[in-house]
């Protein structure tokens, strides 16, 4: 659990804070409180529960209410405990002289009736909103963190190719994706798949084929799959895999909590039309927004690179979802799936080297089904580096 391997580095975690603190102040912001999983982690190396405090200048503070001695050993940071949260305002007060102000809270993210603790837990505090200085942070990807991130498109590619030898005619979606799934976690994917967004929810990824895998769901993305209910109402379900029609496999990679998004499309047989069409424009309009990706670029120019290319395809009415359409074609990535930069209409960030996101142009028929690519690429001095290994190609399996 300790191995040294696994342990954020102490440099890693002032670089972070650094980061942080110079977006804070452009924010106007004194300080931040982080509280949510991923953040606390991102900041300290440790997920115990607790608080994180950066202020704007300074050191930051790690107070951890359970369990104290296991964040000790996993954060490189000092880590102090907590013995109850009433005791918070008195001991940011202790170590910082005062509560910063005014102090962000994670926003996007928080419950109301958590913000309103906090308004009782630090009487007389102003109050901001960190989302944006956190999300510009986490935005740019370290070498370390880059690595993390490589290994989980490895895990993914290892599994996908062992596909031909674990489809078998007559299977259902979730009969392939259960063999996936197995072969993702003896690779050591760790099995959690983190989404910010607000009721946003994903469980590797999806496995789905047909009519399903052009079925919408809630889930903000071009395919969503039927499932097993309403419930459940996205992934593979009981369709059964058809010779002919492709089987969209999209799945998230976990290594130590860094994701990785990658989709290939795999097909019994030689794929029917106009699916085979379909697939090879959507490469090339890969190709089109990676040709022009580089640091500078907005975000939402990438976008608009990706639906022009898709207008010249004859399948521009089926971009990116058909009677339902989403407004993007990618996303950043790190330890959660939806991060900045977003490749969205109106999204007009600047790309930054060391930015990491997927790309995942993909075309939907609504009755028959789905089909596209997705790569996981990061932001490089002049261009960018695709990370997610498996040949950019549609795997045809013979029929048996």
């Amino acid at each position: 659990m300790n191995d040294d391997q696994h342990r954020v580095p102490l440099d890693e975690l002032r670089c972070r804070a650094r980061r942080l603190q110079g977006h804070l102040r452009e924010a106007g912001l004194g300080g931040a409180l982080f509280v949510q999983n991923v953040d606390r982690y991102y900041f300290s190396g440790t997920m115990q529960g607790g608080f994180v405090v950066v202020p704007a200048d300074g050191d930051p503070l790690v107070l951890v209410r359970r369990d104290p001695g296991r964040a000790a050993a996993e954060s490189p940071l000092p880590v102090e405990p907590l013995a109850s949260a009433r005791d918070l305002a008195g001991r940011i007060r202790a170590a910082l002289g005062e509560i910063p102000a005014p102090l962000g809270l994670e926003l996007d993210v928080l419950p109301a009736a958590q913000v309103a603790r906090f308004e009782k837990m630090l009487p007389g505090a102003a109050f901001g909103d960190a989302s944006r200085p956190l999300a510009l942070t986490r935005a740019v990807k370290s070498p370390w963190e880059v690595d993390r991130i490589r290994r989980a498109a490895r895990t993914v590619a290892d599994a996908v190719a062992r596909i031909p030898d674990l489809l078998e005619p007559g299977m259902t979606e979730l009969e392939l994706a259960a063999r996936v799934e197995c072969e993702l976690r003896l690779r050591g994917h760790g099995g959690l798949i983190r989404m910010r967004g607000f009721n946003q929810e994903i469980f590797y990824g999806h496995v789905i084929t047909g009519p399903a895998s052009a079925e919408p769901s809630f889930l903000d993305a071009p395919t969503g799959g039927a499932g097993l209910g309403p419930a459940l109402a996205q992934g593979p379900g009981s369709q059964p895999i058809a010779p002919g029609v492709p089987v969209s496999v999209d799945l998230v990679g976990n290594h130590q909590g860094y994701l990785s998004d990658q989709t290939r499309p795999l097909c019994l047989g030689e794929p029917e039309e106009p699916f085979g069409r379909a697939f090879e424009a959507a490469v090339a309009i890969e190709r089109a927004v990676v040709d022009a990706a580089r640091p500078g670029v907005s975000a939402g120019d990438l976008y608009r690179v990706a639906v022009d290319a898709a207008a010249d395809t004859g399948f521009g009415d089926r971009f990116m979802g058909a009677a339902q359409k989403v407004s993007f074609v990618g996303h950043g990535i790190g330890l959660e799936v939806d991060e900045y930069p977003f490749l969205a209409r109106g999204f007009d960030l600047p790309l930054v080297e060391g930015m990491v996101f997927a790309l995942e142009p993909k075309f939907v028929f609504p009755g028959r089904g789905a089909v596209g690519i997705e790569d996981t690429y990061r932001v490089t001095a002049d261009g960018v580096e695709r990370l997610t290994p498996s040949p950019q190609e549609m795997v045809i399996v013979p029929g048996r």
